[in-house]
């Protein structure tokens, strides 16, 4: 699968680094010009807007810088005005869906973010620093570019994001780093962050809704991949005498088993529960959608026999199954760890077999690898206890005989 990684773990990251990174890894530069550049036609007050990139050198690296030079006499705008303009700049210029989404998401993050900080309605809150043109241009060049590089959110993954540290100075006043719209669009999209490392403000509001917006998922560590694309992206500001810049990866992803996704395991440590009460907690979280529950038996503390309950989960859902845990088995405390899984692609379907001279439907699954090796076909055991209990057989007798119909 096509995927790119967004490295904002030391960088941090900002709309022009952004977009400059793409431009880098490949992104057509007239679509590009050409989106940024039309932006006037929808945003009142903004009179020019003149676009290009640069090859720059950060301590010996080679990277790339753009340059958005606007004429614009609004110095800031209600939300609902930027929303307006970017929501018909986007569709004006044909993007694709996923495109317009990622920049449509994007500003009405930032404008959400503003609102909630301020205690504000969406519709009466002003943008101030955000509210200039160079936050639309931001917007539609990201998106302008991801567009041309055919990128979906579905294909691009981030790292933590590097905030720096220290204090901003705003219209707002004085604030710790990271700024209290930055912080707040931290905290919506889930996108884990750290300090440092260094002092000043490494992640914008605008960069941080760009990449909550564009990207479906976070990483520790790279994924398994081929890399066919780098981009360095050169911010514009100064941070310990240097510019930051921001590295993208655009390949494969290695994994041959099928789709890969982030489930949540919570475990629990019980040693005073009887087994019947085990198997009704192990029912009841089956039954209100756990993924899968396992019970393994252990020694604890001062040699006591105890049952580690271990449910596989949805991610999301972690305070509702704990609630089920602590209720059934009395357990006072659950751990939860956010575990990746590969699932292979499934079909199911209906096939007619022959079982002691009557004939059955059964439904059977055809899970296959990702480059479409088909692994061993699995009959739904339901289907097959049901036609034990109808001919007499064991369950084993009529797995064997569905079997041999289904090679």
């Amino acid at each position: 699968m096509k995927l790119m990684l967004v490295d904002c773990s030391v960088s941090g990251v900002s709309g022009d680094m952004l977009l400059a990174a793409l431009l880098d890894a490949g992104a057509d530069e007239e679509v590009v010009k050409h989106a940024i550049e039309s932006i006037p036609k929808f945003l009142d007050g903004c009179k020019k807007i003149t676009f290009r990139s640069e090859e720059v050198y950060v301590d010996e690296l080679r990277a790339r810088g753009v340059k958005v030079e606007v004429e614009d006499a609004a110095i800031s705008r209600p939300a609902i005005i930027l929303l307006d303009a970017v929501k018909n700049c986007v569709f004006s210029l044909g993007m694709s869906k996923d495109a317009t989404t990622v920049a449509i998401n994007a500003i009405d993050l930032l404008a959400r973010a503003e609102a909630n900080v301020h205690g504000e309605p969406l519709e009466s809150v002003h943008l101030h620093e955000l509210g200039v043109a160079d936050t639309v241009a931001d917007i539609v060049g990201v998106a302008a570019a991801l567009d041309s590089l055919g990128l979906s959110r579905e294909k691009i993954v981030t790292t933590r994001v590097a905030v720096g540290g220290g204090v901003l100075r705003s219209s707002h006043g004085v604030f710790p780093i990271p700024a209290p719209v930055t912080l707040e669009l931290l905290r919506t999209s889930g996108i884990p962050f750290s300090g440092g490392p260094v002092e000043g403000e490494l992640a914008t509001p605008t960069g941080v809704a760009l990449l909550a917006s564009m990207s479906n998922r976070t990483v520790q560590f790279y994924p398994s991949m081929s890399v066919e694309r780098i981009g360095y992206g050169a911010g514009s500001m100064l941070h310990g005498g240097s510019l930051s810049v921001l590295r993208v990866l655009i390949g494969q992803e290695q994994d041959v088993y099928g789709d890969v996704e982030e489930i949540t395991m919570l475990e629990t440590n019980v040693d005073d529960v009887s087994g019947e009460s085990l198997a009704y907690a192990v029912e009841r979280l089956l039954s209100e959608g756990a993924l899968d529950v396992s019970i393994v038996p252990a020694i604890g503390k001062k040699g006591r026999p105890t049952s580690v309950v271990r449910v596989l989960a949805k991610k999301g859902r972690e305070t509702e199954f704990t609630h089920i845990l602590m209720k059934e088995l009395g357990t006072l405390g659950v751990r939860f760890y956010t575990v990746r899984r590969f699932v292979a692609t499934r079909e199911e379907s209906l096939v007619e077999v022959r079982v002691a001279g009557r004939t059955f439907k059964v439904r059977v699954k055809r899970p296959f690898l990702r480059r479409g090796e088909p692994l061993v076909l699995k009959p739904e055991f339901e289907d097959l206890r049901m036609i034990a209990r109808e001919t007499g057989m064991s369950i084993r007798e009529v797995e064997e005989a569905v079997k041999r119909q289904l090679s």
